[in-house]
């Protein structure tokens, strides 16, 4: 281990804080790269360089200065990192973030590999979007193919109306429509991948949630070990199949013992927070050591947990429960929908959970 290197990450988000902290505590130095001067990785990052995603020298300068780039979100010019990819590591893979990037290339990808997704159709015109509903009869979500996240730039048409609302007179962006699921429950599998080809997965987590947001992530899932073991099958295919450098979140819906992947997210991930305090290791930690050419740690979890999203504010009763680990991201402006912290409930053995 040489802790003198220097990782450098994109983006100053609330994960880009979380990796620099476990990175710290391996004695790396961190740099990160984000056009808002008040983000929470500020807080904790050695050094800080601000600009825009899609400022190639500005980008170049910033990646000559470190050992291994990472990123915490999809959004990134990709003909950028193409030519930083030239003169350093960037893990997880170029290639994996393009796929990611695109809900119809992600599918598709996924599709190839045999790996079940909810049916879906490209949507280039608003007109595409009557004939499919009226061919259907029955609802369609529509989603833009790049930049949504947390619900955003996503539209269920359940009628006529719904379409002439929100669709027509409007700038429709490329999009695909997805049959709507109506799922039994929702599923993540945060898994890991080092060069060498040694792969993590920690337990599946059962999620659920509102308006698109995450809420919780409970462990134990009360979805039996057959189906989590599926799960954990179809995650190692993909990351397998995309030769990944990483920590990855694979998030699916599970219909009358049928699993669909929903998404893949080329990052550590929302619902792996609670892996901070109910596994022997965190997504973070896993990250880390991956991107660094570490040994990866047990995933194994140690207790039963409930991570809650604090959404739209920084305080919850829940934060007075003894077993309750807070996590404050530090965002200047609270907003509905925003994601402030987050707060890790441990479960005493044969206790319910609180409402």
């Amino acid at each position: 281990m040489s802790p003198t290197k220097t990782i450098g990450i994109l983006g100053g988000g609330q994960l880009a804080k979380m990796l620099a902290t476990a990175a710290a505590d391996l004695g790396f130095n961190v740099n990160i790269y984000c056009p808002d001067t008040n983000c929470p990785a500020a807080q904790v990052a050695n050094k800080i360089v601000f600009g825009n995603y899609d400022d190639k020298e500005n980008l170049v300068a910033f990646a000559k200065n470190v050992d291994v780039l990472t990123y915490e979100f999809e959004n990134i010019d990709i003909k950028a990192l193409e030519e930083l990819e030239l003169f350093v590591n960037i893990r997880p893979s170029v290639k994996a973030l393009k796929i990611s990037q695109d809900r119809l290339t992600e599918k598709s990808y996924l599709n190839s590999l045999g790996i079940k997704t909810p049916q879906f159709y490209r949507i280039d015109e608003v007109s595409e979007i009557e004939k499919l509903f009226t061919k259907l009869k029955k609802p369609i979500l529509i989603k833009t193919r790049r930049l949504g996240y947390d619900g955003k730039g996503q539209i269920l048409v359940k009628t006529l109306d719904d379409i002439n609302n929100h669709f027509l007179s409007k700038k429709l962006f490329p999009s695909i429509a997805e049959e709507v699921i109506s799922f039994d429950r929702e599923l993540s599998v945060i898994i890991v991948r080092n060069k060498e080809g040694n792969i993590k997965t920690f337990e599946p987590g059962e999620n659920v949630h509102k308006s698109g947001i995450l809420v919780t992530t409970t462990l134990p899932s009360s979805t039996s070990e057959v189906l989590k073991n599926d799960a954990v099958a179809i995650a190692r295919k993909i990351v397998v199949n995309l030769d990944y450098i990483g920590v990855m979140g694979v998030e699916f819906f599970l219909k009358e013992s049928k699993l669909y992947v929903n998404e893949i997210a080329p990052r550590v991930h929302n619902s792996g927070h609670w892996t901070m305090d109910g596994s022997y290791s965190s997504q973070f930690q896993q990250h880390i050591r991956a991107i660094m050419d570490l040994p990866l740690l047990s995933t194994e979890r140690h207790s039963d947990i409930i991570m809650y999203n604090l959404i739209g504010q920084v305080t919850s009763n829940l934060a007075n429960n003894e077993l309750a680990k807070v996590y404050v991201y530090g965002k200047k402006d609270s907003r509905p929908g925003r994601k402030m912290g987050h707060i890790n409930l441990i479960k005493k053995k044969g206790s319910q959970p609180p409402l």
